[in-house]
């Protein structure tokens, strides 16, 4: 937390509005940043094809369905491997084993490489995609899949300017590959998915420019480039396996719901190959762009108000405070976390009340059908709930309660799942709503856990010990991996 945190406590310190807005505005390019650039970048790929009449609708359809796979999917990829590895880094960091940093890395890319290629082979099985255009989806998944990697790797290190610039450079380069092929290449493309396939190369091209930038970041960040010891983080999966399953069913928990959908009522078939729901797809869109106050909100408030009560308490217990100074540390950073959820709540809140009371005036403005309206209007309510979760795990995290985590992820997973098996039957009035309330009882259960816990937490501190591994088939695996890599 401590790098996030620095730079803001040094903007609000300053006193000034200025300084506020700067500090807002760099929490929304950390927690949001990267994920709006590429929703911008793919908005203005899509206005430009229809406004230039580059491509028809099916062709931009085949478009976005290869980009909206490859993100997608790259999530459950990255959900394997990535709290785990971001534990490792962080001790890393904190023991100064900076040499170790840097084959983590190629480890984890290469560990990347392998699992999202046996997805993509998966894909294959069923595809009726031209080869180029299997080929060229196949280069997207792979570069989106490192790009998380390099994400991951550069936040940790706080090198969110980076990040920054280089998912801008490769936005630009995107919107501009449109234009170009538009002007010099589109009267030659006759076959009927070259379009498409032009469309996704532009994607692609961009983001290889990003994943470049990312790339040349990770070499001055990390000039010790050993190549020893690139799987040793395996051995982290056997510490602590609550980490991996937190985020490996989070993130196929977000998406669950979603892909039992594709198949239900109103789901459709684009080109014998992609599954998708036009209402429920873009409700569930638009109603994850109401939640970005959240992040960001919780980044200022959590990592300024309450880290400073939190180093404070932990100060105590580390270096033998007594116990009167214990208890006061615990009830001002209980009593800072409390307020500063609860802040959060109220206005992530709001914004969400308004979104779903104005969608009837906003939607018909955007030419969005009432259909896909009453799907917002409850699938904002699910973001909310999803947002909220992944708050309260991440405090969860903050005081090492990774059973919790693990508890809350599993049922997020569970209720999403079930709910929307269970609400089927309903039809396209059900859709949204297993969304909500499933979320809604992740949400209640990872509140009521975090509060009992808290509550106790000078106990679990004092109480806490490193306990051996159940196995070590993990650390075998990585040393074995190891071997071969020398």
């Amino acid at each position: 937390m401590a790098g996030i945190g620095f730079k803001l406590q040094q903007l609000f310190q300053e006193d000034y509005f200025s300084s506020r807005i700067k500090a807002y505005a760099f929490a929304g390019l950390v927690t949001s940043g990267p994920w709006l650039i590429v929703i911008v970048t793919i908005a203005l790929m899509q206005w430009l094809t229809s406004y230039l009449s580059i491509a028809t609708l099916e062709e931009r359809t085949t478009f976005n369905l290869i980009v909206s796979y490859s993100f997608i999917f790259s999530q459950v990829v990255l959900g394997v491997q990535q709290l785990v590895v971001t534990r490792y880094l962080a001790d890393c960091f904190y023991e100064k084993r900076y040499e170790d940093i840097f084959p983590a890395f190629i480890g984890m890319m290469k560990t990347t490489v392998a699992i999202a290629s046996l997805l993509f082979a998966i894909f294959l099985m069923f595809s009726e995609l031209p080869a180029l255009l299997n080929a060229l989806a196949f280069v997207l998944f792979m570069t989106v899949n490192l790009i998380w990697v390099h994400f991951l790797f550069l936040s940790a290190a706080k090198f969110y300017q980076a990040v920054a610039y280089s998912f801008v450079a490769g936005g630009i380069v995107s919107v501009a590959a449109v234009l170009i092929t538009d002007q010099f290449l589109m009267q030659y493309l006759t076959e009927s998915y070259m379009k498409s396939f032009a469309l996704t190369a532009s994607m692609t091209l961009g983001l290889v420019v990003t994943l470049f930038g990312l790339f040349t970041s990770m070499l001055l960040t990390f000039p010790n480039r050993s190549t020893v010891g690139q799987f040793s983080f395996y051995r982290y999966f056997d510490r602590y396996p609550a980490l991996f399953w937190t985020s490996f069913l989070y993130n196929i928990g977000i998406w669950v719901g979603t892909w039992i959908i594709w198949f239900a009522e109103g789901g459709s078939v684009h080109l014998d190959t992609f599954r998708y729901h036009p209402i429920y797809d873009t409700a569930i869109f638009l109603s994850y762009l109401t939640i970005i106050p959240t992040m960001t909100i919780f980044v200022v408030s959590v990592e300024t108000r309450f880290y400073e009560r939190y180093r404070v308490f932990y100060g105590y217990v580390n270096e033998g405070g007594t116990y009167q100074q214990i208890q006061r540390s615990k009830a001002a950073m209980l009593l800072v976390l409390r307020q500063e959820l609860q802040r959060l709540f109220r206005n992530q809140g709001l914004v969400s009340l308004l979104f779903i009371l104005f969608a009837a005036v906003l939607f018909p403005l955007l030419g969005l059908s009432p259909e896909i309206r009453d799907v917002f209007q409850m699938t904002t309510i699910g973001a909310f709930s999803n947002a909220m979760v992944l708050v309260l795990t991440l405090v969860l995290l903050y005081f090492e309660d990774h059973r919790g985590a693990a508890y809350t992820s599993a049922l997020f997973i569970t209720m999403n799942a079930g709910l929307t098996f269970l609400l089927l039957p309903l039809g396209p009035d059900s859709y949204g709503l297993s969304f909500a309330i499933g979320c809604t009882i992740a949400f209640a259960f990872s509140l009521i856990r975090l509060i009992r816990y808290v509550s106790e937490i000078d106990y679990h501190t004092f109480s806490r010990s490193e306990t051996p591994p159940r196995t070590d088939t993990f650390r075998r695996v990585g040393d074995w991996l190891n071997d071969r890599s020398a």
